[in-house]
């Protein structure tokens, strides 16, 4: 339940930014505003449910990083569905910082296992969705700089999870990318946000690794 109000709590910092909109570009500025009320109950919606998922069988610190995890995921949801861009100025200061955090919790638990196989998996994804990129897939450098950071984080838990969030992402914007094109809203050719797949994706996967533990 604490875990939820301070989702919550984060959630209507997380909203009061996004609508100023200061992550946009200046080519940006223009776009119609997008509705932002669903960032307060999916900030705490989604804390929990890593927090419930991750704290029986990690310690405390590893489990609070999925959760803030967790809590930038909806931050960079938003973004993408809002401007179909991830921003660096969220994913790029991620990677040491995350990595810091899982040293820490490697040093303290002496779990280095885990350590190795997130760095292991953060890599085999970012080149994975790297190689997707350069075939005609409609995925950007955001998508696979997002891949390598799901990575590190699904590493940790185990390659089930990495696998599992991978198929989860495809199913996912597969049915996405289906509806809109079917309530004619999109067609093949437009542009389509990835971001919120492979983020749901690894959700569902984190979620269902405390469903097989």
């Amino acid at each position: 339940m604490l875990v939820f109000v301070a989702g919550a709590a984060v959630g209507a910092l997380l909203r009061a930014w996004l609508r100023l909109g200061g992550y946009r570009l200046s080519a940006e500025r223009d776009l119609p505003a997008r509705r932002t009320w669903w960032v307060i109950p999916a900030t705490a919606a989604v804390g929990a449910l890593l927090w419930a998922a991750v704290s029986p069988h990690q310690p405390i610190l590893i489990t609070v990083v999925f959760v803030v995890a967790g809590w930038v995921m909806i931050a960079l949801g938003f973004v993408d569905l809002d401007v179909h861009r991830l921003p660096d100025a969220i994913q790029l200061p991620s990677y040491p910082i995350l990595l810091l955090l899982l040293a820490v919790g490697a040093a303290s638990s002496g779990n280095w296992a885990a350590f190795t196989r997130a760095i292991v998996a953060g890599v085999v994804l970012f080149v994975f969705y790297f190689v997707l990129m350069l075939l005609p897939s409609g995925y950007g450098f955001g998508d696979v700089k997002l891949a390598g950071l799901l990575g590190l984080l699904l590493g940790w838990l185990g390659w089930s999870p990495v696998i599992r969030a991978s198929f989860a992402a495809f199913v996912i914007g597969g049915i996405v990318a289906a509806a809109l094109m079917m309530s004619r809203r999109t067609d093949r050719r437009a542009e389509f946000a990835y971001g919120p797949s492979m983020l749901a994706g690894a959700v569902v996967a984190i979620a269902m690794s405390a469903l097989s533990s």
